[in-house]
């Protein structure tokens, strides 16, 4: 039985190394696409956004993923990704979670042809081309795992920080739910505010992913309100 070496991605190198086997320029807006014999790589504007591996399609290379793999619940029917760019956690959850529904959403369409034409793997997602804010506030589907990583210009979009997202978030998540979101904050107010609202929907945690702008910001469920004892029981 023959063991195979499996090197790291070098975020570092992605924007020469490989051969370019896609580009797009949309606006003010680079997508491109390399690959070399081990990886294929998608980049917005010469950032990294999604890591495939040839041999094993379905696992994550970038740190946050990682990181972001313990902070998943056990049990997960119904998924929500806000953005996608090239999949890595539909492929990943489509593994971890047999028999999941997946929702996507993107506003970019050249992102959502790109997935299905480079990354998509054995995963069957429902795709929406749509502004992830205003298609939470149409929606009745309540969903176990919510994953937000949505990006704009160099930061995070307004929305991520108005209260009435949060508010959308609650009400689509289930009893014991989780959401988690990816955020880029430009100033640690953004990452301090994402935390504050994030509270809506459950007890708020953070972390920032080392050497990297990222933050992982989480909720884990609210404890069960303590029943208040009956004053008429015998003490």
């Amino acid at each position: 039985m023959s063991h195979q070496t499996t090197s790291e991605f070098d975020v570092a190198v992605a924007t020469s190394n490989g051969t370019q086997i896609y580009r797009l320029r949309a606006g003010e807006q680079e997508l491109e696409i390399r690959e070399d014999p081990q990886f294929r790589w998608l980049l917005l504007d010469g950032v990294v956004q999604s890591v495939l591996q040839h041999t094993q399609p379905e696992e994550l290379c970038l740190p946050h993923q990682r990181i972001l793999q313990a902070l998943l619940p056990a049990q997960a029917q119904q998924i929500l990704h806000l953005g996608l760019g090239g999949g890595d956690f539909l492929r990943w959850l489509h593994h971890r979670y047999p028999g999941a529904q997946q929702t996507a959403v993107d506003l970019n369409a050249p992102v959502l042809d790109i997935y299905q034409r480079y990354f998509r793997q054995q995963e069957r997602p429902a795709l929406h081309c749509a502004d992830a804010f205003v298609w939470l506030s149409h929606q009745q589907q309540t969903y176990d795992l919510i994953l937000v990583d949505l990006f704009r210009d160099d930061g995070s979009p307004a929305p991520l920080f108005q209260q009435e997202t949060y508010r959308h978030l609650q009400r689509l998540l289930t009893p014991g739910g989780r959401v988690i979101v990816n955020l880029l904050p430009r100033t640690d107010q953004e990452w301090q505010q994402v935390q504050y609202l994030l509270t809506a929907c459950g007890e708020a945690r953070s972390l920032r992913v080392a050497n990297y702008r990222n933050y992982l910001i989480w909720t884990e469920p609210k404890p069960a309100a303590r029943r208040s004892p009956d004053r008429h029981s015998p003490g």
